[in-house]
């Protein structure tokens, strides 16, 4: 692959994740002066565009646009990105934006693996950041995606300019991410660093594709597998659990990263309370297109709601299956109350570049479509109706069970 060091730059990390892959075409556009260098954890230059040519949704870009795109195979947790030194100093002093999205979303990870995922490696790019800077002092910019849940437990209006003011975490992910996003922010005394903060991010609004299910969509594949019986959930009904999808958040970044006055700020990518559907809304969506799949014979019964503290009690005292439990169990705090993120500001400023969130009622219908066509099985469904019919007595298994 030819030489473009002596080009402007762009350079991406976490191109193969769920927004990167999104982020990547939509940064070619915004930047058509640019090329663009995915840094991608890889031991070889074929291992590291195999890697990315498959998380693209549309792998000809590579062709279409490689004379623009390079791909470097490295590690964003390791000094110079994993690069050897003269690469990194040749990559350095062409680069003048960044794109930090690599990261660890698993809410099930330890805080040491959380923190290698999210803080180590915004660590190193903040290093490797300053190197660009000294290449190019005028013209560097660091973009950096966190998330909208640094909150933590803290409730009312969630502000941007807001960061560590004593709230707890939920999870590793949630303290991990506000750790990676205070040094970013420290950062700003060096250099221009832009945040980005997501809310859920849950798949694309035209046709519900998404690569990794998440949050509700993750449950959504389990009801709709005819693997589990979902009597219950620990979340209040009347709760709006802020989710957006895919290509607002990517529309947004590479929009508002080309905005002379965004430079040094903090932006909440998520719907706010007042666009958010309600949990039973939800539910209501999501078990109707269910219905509508699931053969005569199956009777499909949509879950009610348990305070979280009941359902605990009912974990614990074997009414509940474990494995279930487990599932429902990661997702639970976002199940209980409100995060009122305040977004008015950042949607009043998205919409001058024509920017705005589509109807979130069309985007679960979407989304849930999407994964009752990717996961529906009749056959188990029916299995597991001739079972209860045959097999258990009335009652059996409790509340919820996960079917064998």
């Amino acid at each position: 692959m030819q030489d473009k060091t002596n080009h402007k730059t762009i350079v991406l990390t976490g191109a193969t994740g769920a927004l990167g892959m999104e982020l990547l075409p939509r940064l070619l556009a915004r930047y058509p002066d640019m090329d663009l260098v995915a840094v991608v954890r890889a031991v070889s230059p074929q291992e590291a565009e195999t890697r990315l040519a498959r998380a693209l949704d549309n792998p000809e870009l590579l062709t279409a646009e490689g004379h623009r795109i390079r791909v470097l195979p490295g590690d964003v947790s390791k000094p110079l990105l994993g690069l050897d030194e003269t690469t990194a100093q040749q990559l350095a002093a062409s680069t003048e934006k960044l794109f930090h999205l690599a990261a660890n979303v698993r809410f099930s990870a330890s805080l040491p693996e959380s923190r290698a995922g999210n803080v180590d490696t915004t660590q190193a790019v903040i290093n490797f950041s300053r190197q660009c800077r000294d290449a190019n002092p005028e013209r560097f910019e660091l973009h950096y995606v966190s998330t909208s849940y640094v909150v933590g437990d803290r409730q009312g209006p969630l502000r941007e300019d807001e960061l560590a003011c004593g709230q707890g975490f939920w999870n590793a992910y949630e303290q991990s991410k506000l750790e990676a996003e205070q040094m970013a922010v420290e950062a700003r005394r060096e250099m221009p660093v832009t945040i980005y903060r997501p809310s859920q991010v849950i798949c694309l609004s035209a046709d519900g594709r998404v690569r990794k299910l998440f949050g509700f969509l993750e449950f959504m594949k389990l009801a709709c597998s005819g693997r589990a019986r979902i009597s219950v959930l620990p979340a209040r009904p009347e709760v709006r659990s802020d989710m957006v999808p895919i290509d607002y958040v990517c529309d947004a970044i590479a929009y508002l990263s080309g905005e002379p006055d965004t430079l040094n700020r903090t932006f909440h990518l998520a719907a706010g309370v007042a666009r958010s559907l309600r949990l039973d809304e939800v539910i209501d969506i999501a078990y109707d297109i269910i219905r509508r799949r699931a053969p005569d014979v199956v009777s499909i019964q949509k879950p009610g709601f348990l305070p979280p503290e009941v359902f605990e009690q009912q974990v614990n005292g074997g009414q509940i299956h474990q494995a279930l439990s487990g599932l429902l169990g990661i997702y639970q705090t976002y199940l209980t109350y409100d995060r009122d993120f305040q977004v008015e500001e950042t949607m009043q400023r998205l919409a001058r570049g024509g920017i705005s969130l589509p109807p979130m009622t069309e985007v679960i219908e979407t989304s849930v479509r999407y994964v009752v066509e990717q996961h529906f099985d009749a056959a188990a469904f029916q299995r597991m109706e001739e079972r209860n019919r045959n097999s258990l007595p009335s009652g059996h298994g409790g509340p919820a069970e996960l079917v064998k």
